[in-house]
């Protein structure tokens, strides 16, 4: 059984492997750094500590809206990183059997598994090729 959080992004919904989470809060703006990629929203102070922020609609590709008053950062829990969501949606646990891939080639990198939850599919984020594509130039 796997535990999910479920959040927005561009009226789309998206899981996260709960275990990956530290936190969640409402977002705030960060301070840009120059140089940096699009999706790189800059730094923000949270509790005494520094995060990067990673907006996930453009590191996806889902859309390229500025920040709204209502999206959230999801704080992960191994690396100081905000990713920045239009909205939480729900929880989901999910039997590892109902878990099948994701057969869309282009997204199967960041996104390569799908389940039903109600009556829409959920893509899930592998945090592991996120963050590696964050540091190194990845994608």
């Amino acid at each position: 059984m796997s535990d999910f959080i479920l959040f927005k992004l561009a009226d789309k919904t998206y899981g996260i492997p709960f275990h990956e989470i530290d936190e969640i809060q409402n977002s705030k703006p960060g301070t840009s750094i120059p140089f940096s990629s699009n999706w790189h929203e800059g730094v923000v102070k949270i509790r005494e500590e520094i995060y990067t922020i990673l907006n996930l609609r453009k590191k996806l590709n889902v859309s390229h809206d500025d920040q709204q008053d209502t999206d959230k950062f999801i704080l992960l829990r191994r690396e100081k990183v905000a990713l920045l969501v239009d909205s939480l949606d729900d929880t989901a646990s999910v039997p590892d059997s109902a878990l099948t891939d994701n057969e869309e080639a282009a997204s199967r990198r960041f996104l390569p598994s799908v389940f039903e939850h109600g009556d829409r599919l959920v893509l899930v984020l592998n945090v592991d090729t996120l963050l590696a594509s964050t540091t190194g130039g990845g994608a």
